[in-house]
């Protein structure tokens, strides 16, 4: 009987956070690929997507694509949320080695860093050799002519500061 219960209750808290989950994904960008210039995730399942802008004209999403000092092609995404003349925070994505649509995964040719008010001490500072970090992103389109990229990211790390920090439902449909 208690098995039954505590069964019962697992499927319905599940279902509860599965509702909300589900809700706040509405509230992100399509996944497209036309080079729309949207970029959205779920961090801890809160939405985070672009929000204002820093004051220096530089665009947000901020997308830079280069070559790093091997020849190899890299792309980054910057992202901000501003509110009353303060960041709220950023997130940063980098797929390095950029040669083909497929999974890029960490440490070897995707990076992130995130920075957020609302996580207090669970940020990612650059360099953190006690952060652990899982997961990576897709590139669903690599079309060069046309200068689009677009993909999706899933990733989570925990740091001796703070629990496990789960991005998701992470999408992106960049022009350069």
């Amino acid at each position: 009987m208690k098995n039954k219960l505590f069964i019962t209750l697992l499927v319905l808290l599940c279902a509860a956070s599965c509702k909300k989950e589900n809700k706040n994904e509405k509230q992100l960008p399509p996944a497209t690929q036309t080079g729309a210039n949207t970029f959205g995730c779920l961090v801890n399942g809160k939405v985070f997507v672009p929000k204002g802008y820093d004051g220096t004209g530089r665009p947000n999403p901020h997308v830079q694509y280069d070559y790093d000092l091997n020849g190899q092609p890299y792309l980054t995404i910057d992202v901000l949320q501003y509110g009353n003349g303060n960041s709220n925070g950023n997130i940063y994505i980098g797929f390095g080695n950029l040669t083909h649509t497929g999974a890029y995964s960490v440490p070897i040719n995707f990076t992130f860093l995130v920075g957020w008010n609302i996580l207090g001490n669970c940020n990612t500072p650059p360099y953190d050799s006690t952060l652990q970090r899982w997961g990576g992103g897709v590139i669903t389109k690599l079309d060069m002519p046309n200068q689009i990229i677009a993909g999706t990211f899933d990733f989570k790390y925990k740091t001796t500061q703070c629990d496990t920090v789960r991005i998701t439902n992470g999408r992106f449909d960049i022009k350069f």
